[in-house]
């Protein structure tokens, strides 16, 4: 089983909540979990659909940060801001020059296709 940290980075989307707890079965040697969230997420938005989609997602991100402090597994929630692709190019930078060594895994079901999409180019 290896050792060290294991960085575990999600997609912030409705569903995040039910997939984190399901990923300890395949990768339960997480030590720390970011959640990447585009920062619309956390705009109110006069539109009642999509402030009911913004909501879950927040919820959804809520709930990963208290799992996670159930494991004692450190979590941060970090913010995409428009242009997406540099916006996570700098906090994948910064989450790397943090923890060098460590293993990364990626879990990009969920969130906005941008984020997604960006997240998919930078994980190798």
């Amino acid at each position: 089983m290896p050792t060290g940290e294991h960085v575990h980075i999600i997609s912030a989307g409705e569903n995040i909540h039910i997939a984190y707890p399901a990923t300890f079965r395949e990768l339960p040697t997480i030590t720390r979990t970011y959640v990447l969230a585009d920062s619309t997420v956390y705009e109110i938005s006069s539109n009642p659909a999509t402030e009911k989609e913004r909501v879950a997602i927040r919820n959804a991100v809520t709930t990963v940060k208290e799992i996670s402090a159930s494991l004692s597994i450190p979590f941060s929630r970090e913010l995409i801001y428009p242009p997406t692709y540099p916006s996570v190019r700098d906090t994948l930078t910064k989450i790397h020059r943090e923890f060098p060594s460590a293993r990364y895994t990626f879990d990009i079901s969920c969130g906005s296709t941008p984020l997604c999409t960006a997240l998919l180019s930078f994980a190798p």
